[in-house]
């Protein structure tokens, strides 16, 4: 039986952190695997009471995060630790003995065949595809590029960089991968997922990314009630 842990940092407006909990929920798993979830909760205990069906740890980094109508405001020092709370969920991948890391940001709600798809590409690191507006989160190079227009139609295609929703065997973190800035790029690079990415590369990792089951990513309260409101 191969095992697979759900993860991520939280810190998350209930509401859409209950729709992304029913994406979790609603996951089909292939057989031969199974699945546990781990979440490292940041300076937001209200979510607390809604987990359910996970471990979690509690850290409080003291740190005001902010979102403006269409935009998360990041800051440098924030990035810094969000490298740190990636890596603490890597370390609970490692000591538990997970076959697979498979990293869902809380603002997504995945399609149900999202996680049999990321398997069956068996690829060392996957990522499902979603979109915000006009960019997605697989890119060819730098901090950001442009997407390619052939990325929305379903396949799996070979990328620079990616992540936030990202499936990664436990090789890559045995070959000493992980989310720790790079400290001679880390401002020309601006995100933990670039260090990452970096850091997999020079590690002789590809990186790649499937198209076939789009996440919905509920970046904004008001994206959230456009979802709602499609669902009615």
């Amino acid at each position: 039986m191969k095992k697979i842990l759900i993860t991520a940092p939280l810190r998350q407006d209930v509401k859409i952190f209950l729709e992304y909990q029913k994406g979790l929920d609603a996951l089909e798993v292939p057989d031969g695997f199974s699945v546990s979830r781990f979440f490292v909760v940041n300076d937001c205990e209200e979510v607390i009471p809604y987990i359910h069906d996970a471990e979690y740890v509690t850290v409080n980094t003291g740190d005001e995060y902010r979102k403006t109508g269409d935009n998360h405001e990041w800051t440098l020092e924030l990035m810094a630790k969000m490298s740190d709370l990636r890596n603490r969920t890597i370390t609970e991948a490692l000591t538990g003995g997970y076959d697979y890391w498979f990293s869902v940001d809380t603002d997504l709600v995945l399609d149900p065949w999202t996680l049999y798809r990321l398997i069956e590409a068996d690829r060392d690191i996957v990522s499902e595809i979603f979109w915000t507006q006009h960019w997605c989160n697989a890119w060819e190079h730098d901090q950001y590029s442009p997407p390619r227009e052939e990325w929305r139609k379903p396949g799996l295609y070979k990328v620079g960089m990616t992540g936030a929703c990202t499936l990664v065997k436990r090789r890559v973190f045995e070959a000493g991968v992980d989310y720790t800035q790079i400290q001679n790029i880390w401002k020309a690079l601006r995100g933990e997922d670039r260090h990452f990415c970096v850091r997999a590369a020079c590690a002789g990792f590809e990186m790649w990314v499937d198209t076939h089951c789009p996440a919905t990513h509920l970046y904004t309260r008001a994206e959230y009630e456009r979802f709602k409101a499609g669902r009615r």
